[in-house]
């Protein structure tokens, strides 16, 4: 009795520590066989196939190579195992030689066994599973406390199995998932790519300069979109990606986009991660910024000092904190924390800030400086 209330607590136990079905199984085979004191014990699984069903020999211990995972046992077959499992019960066999009730498959007989007892596996909702099955070597006539004791070890398997099975259907579930998300992200990529080009073309043939510098912005936007679904298309978190590296790719491309002289990038961004539905906003204000930089900081002609953008980002509390600033002429009339300007940019800034929940404190005093604060849990 000790040894089997020990054997069920140990397969709980181990039934916990794993998701693999067929170590499970396997483990139930090894406890319960040294439980009963027997020599071999399999676990036998129904299989539905295209007009026929079979028991296949899904787990087991003892038995020589060639059984365990090859098996299968025709489900018309007269045999104890079929029975067992239509009449929903226990089915014992004592002797094979003196039994004239069923066939007893030739894997069975090439192992010696000679008594055996088979007990249906029910999961939960009474859809049968399959059989969980003690062999001996030996003539062997089990008890009622025997046959009891395996009856409570099955009705354990039934939940345990079960279990595992709802939970691999989750992780197929989820991967066909994340299949399809990426597929939607390439799409999405693909698509903003062609728009891309549209813009880059129509800039290319516009009739005037103004016209090309303002669909050279728009193209920036676009680039901005393009690399937050990069972003987010290659990294293994679907909502969330680095901060740095998308900020640092995303200046530098506008840099090129937009250079006429040399700037120099500082970047000082604490290694963190922020959700897909803040990058894309705040890339858009970051592009804002610098395509106004690019623009209008940076004009005079005789400058000597180094042309600068720096950006800053930190985790304060609860909040984000990010800073970008530049060295440039700075912007006339502004007061310090209030909004410059009207155009298309700043109202741009203005609605965005907004849609993360930041208000934009402006400086100008050396430069221009834009800082932005808004909820962020790590």
């Amino acid at each position: 009795m000790v040894a089997r209330q020990r054997a069920l607590a140990d397969f709980g136990e181990f039934a916990l520590r794993t998701d693999d079905l067929d170590a499970v199984l396997t483990e139930a085979c090894r406890l319960v066989s040294r439980a009963m004191h027997a020599d071999l014990a399999k676990v036998l699984e129904i299989e539905e196939g295209p007009g026929a069903t079979t028991l296949f020999v899904r787990a087991g211990v003892g038995w020589p190579s060639g059984v365990v995972g090859k098996v299968h046992l025709a489900g018309d077959e007269l045999t104890s195992e079929t029975f067992a499992v239509a009449a929903g019960k226990p089915v014992i066999t004592p002797d094979i030689e003196k039994e004239d009730r069923f066939e007893i498959p030739d894997f069975m007989q090439a192992a010696g066994v000679m008594g055996m007892i088979n007990v249906p596996i029910f999961l939960p909702g009474g859809k049968a599973y399959g059989l969980l099955q003690v062999d001996s070597r030996d003539v062997w006539n089990p008890t009622q406390e025997d046959t009891e004791f395996l009856r409570t070890y099955a009705t354990i398997l039934g939940p345990v199995i079960d279990r595992l099975h709802k939970l691999h259907a989750l992780d197929d579930a989820n991967d066909r998932n994340a299949t399809l998300l990426r597929e939607l992200q390439h799409r999405i990529k693909n698509n903003i790519a062609v728009i891309a080009s549209l813009v880059r073309m129509r800039r290319n043939k516009a009739a005037t300069q103004d016209a090309r510098n303002e669909l050279g912005i728009i193209d920036g936007r676009i680039a901005a979109l393009s690399l937050a679904h990069e972003h987010v298309y290659t990294t293994k978190k679907a909502d969330r990606l680095a901060l740095r590296s998308y900020a640092t790719q995303l200046l530098e491309r506008l840099l090129v986009l937009h250079g006429v002289r040399p700037v120099r990038l500082d970047i000082q961004i604490e290694d963190l991660d922020i959700a897909s539905d803040t990058a894309i906003p705040l890339g858009l204000i970051l592009n804002e910024f610098t395509t106004n930089s690019m623009k209008h900081a940076f004009t005079d002609e005789e400058r000597q000092s180094e042309c600068l953008i720096a950006v800053e980002a930190k985790q304060r509390g609860d909040a984000l904190w990010i800073r970008i600033c530049d060295n440039g002429g700075g912007l006339p009339n502004v007061a310090s924390g209030s909004r410059p300007g009207s155009g298309t940019g700043m109202a741009l800034i203005a609605a965005l800030s907004q849609q993360i929940g930041a208000k934009p404190d402006w400086r100008s005093d050396r430069g221009t400086a834009l800082s932005l604060e808004f909820p962020h849990r790590p």
